[in-house]
């Protein structure tokens, strides 16, 4: 019998029940009885019941093995090579980035890059550039984390000299507070960036466009409209100039954006927005004015009630706030989360904490406008407007 095996729909693979039943059948043709007891609280159907598992832990294996060509199902290294074939590359983890750290000591002190200093947490930092301490015994720098991913660091947070080594060298503070680093990305932002950027080889369409935005390190989410009359026309509340486009981008760097559009925008276009960044065409040497726009920030609360009794082995608290945090960064498989131009959901949030918490018993979530009062009913967003939200705005209630 084949345990795995491939139809029309997809990869199958054979039912536990019918695997038991033909290593009974083994074993009774094997010892010659066919009234051969096999329940599973005998010796021998322990034995069938472990072959069982294993032959179905083989099968699993391989059916996994086998989805590991369907860009649905890809993981890992599997995923990273289907990205591969248009160009796409998994992000690495980034390093949080302290600016601005005031190193004190005596005058004239040389000061190396590479030596470290260390939070009252213990997370430690190493300086980017060499500095001199000035004649009043101070100089600033820019130190990074030695491990990449997100580090909080406060204000006040960077003050221990790791290397002591350094003579003259006597004291460190960080007025600023860090920049977080960013984790790996995930196999999940993976999936939902490849499928974002399927167009990123192509110019002008409007699917290269937002692909071409999607591919820039940081952006988040965005809103894409085209007006192809040559009048001016109002489209989903956003004035537009004849024959132009315009585009609504969170995250990402300004010059990465303009330089995105002026290389894969419809030709003869123009562009609509606030922000504006002048990119020369490096062809003909000719600098373009390209506009676009941010998103307004609109701060958004959520109160969910959970049932005290479905509690059993996770604090409802962290587990809501995790759950909403990991949705609205868009880190649950086949999730954007919070988006561009997107109504926030209590009934999305709802589903994001039973994801992530299934143990969890979801009785009422409601959302707000920071001032405004609860409620169970989506809030609208416009399509230059986002939603936000901060674990300092959840509020879990137990029932």
């Amino acid at each position: 019998m084949s345990y795995t095996y491939i139809q029309s729909s997809g990869v199958i693979v054979s039912d536990t029940a019918d695997t038991r039943a033909e290593v009974e059948q083994e074993w009774k043709d094997a010892l010659g009885r066919q009234d051969l007891i096999t329940a599973p609280d005998t010796p021998q159907g322990v034995l069938i019941t472990a072959e069982t598992l294993a032959r179905q832990g083989v099968a699993r294996n391989n059916a996994d093995l086998a989805n590991q060509i369907n860009p649905n199902l890809a993981t890992g290294i599997f995923l990273d090579a289907l990205a591969a074939l248009t160009g796409l590359e998994r992000r690495p983890a980034t390093r949080t980035r302290v600016s601005g750290v005031i190193l004190s000591g005596i005058p004239q002190t040389n000061i190396p890059a590479g030596v470290m200093a260390k939070t009252k947490s213990g997370d430690v930092f190493a300086l980017v550039i060499s500095v001199s301490l000035g004649v009043s015994g101070t100089a600033t720098g820019v130190f990074d984390a030695i491990e990449p991913g997100p580090i909080h660091c406060a204000p006040g947070d960077l003050d221990t000299i790791v290397d002591l080594s350094v003579l003259g060298w006597e004291s460190i503070t960080n007025p600023l507070a860090g920049v977080p680093g960013d984790p790996e990305m995930t196999d999940d932002e993976l999936f939902m960036l490849r499928r974002l950027t399927l167009a990123r080889q192509g110019i002008s369409t409007v699917e290269a466009q937002i692909s071409g935005l999607y591919d820039i390190p940081g952006v988040k989410s965005l809103q894409f409209r085209e007006n192809v009359t040559d009048v001016t026309a109002v489209i989903d509340g956003i004035t537009m100039k004849p024959h132009s486009v315009w585009a609504c981008v969170s995250g990402g760097a300004d010059e990465d954006i303009a330089r995105s559009l002026l290389n894969n925008k419809t030709d003869g276009a123009g562009w609509n927005g606030a922000i504006s960044v002048g990119v020369v065409e490096p062809w003909s040497g000719q600098t373009y004015t390209v506009l676009f726009d941010r998103p307004i920030e609109i701060h958004v609360m959520a109160r969910v009630t959970v049932k005290a009794s479905s509690v059993v082995s996770v604090d409802p608290n962290t587990a809501v706030r995790d759950a909403i945090m990991t949705y609205a960064a868009g880190r649950q498989r086949g999730e954007r989360g919070i988006v561009v131009g997107a109504n926030a959901s209590p009934f999305e949030v709802a589903s994001a904490i039973n994801r992530e918490a299934p143990v969890l018993h979801i009785s009422k979530v409601e959302i707000a406008r920071v001032g405004d009062s609860f409620q169970t009913a989506e809030i609208e967003i416009a399509v230059n407007e986002i939603a936000t939200i901060t674990p300092s705005s959840i509020m879990v209630v137990l029932a």
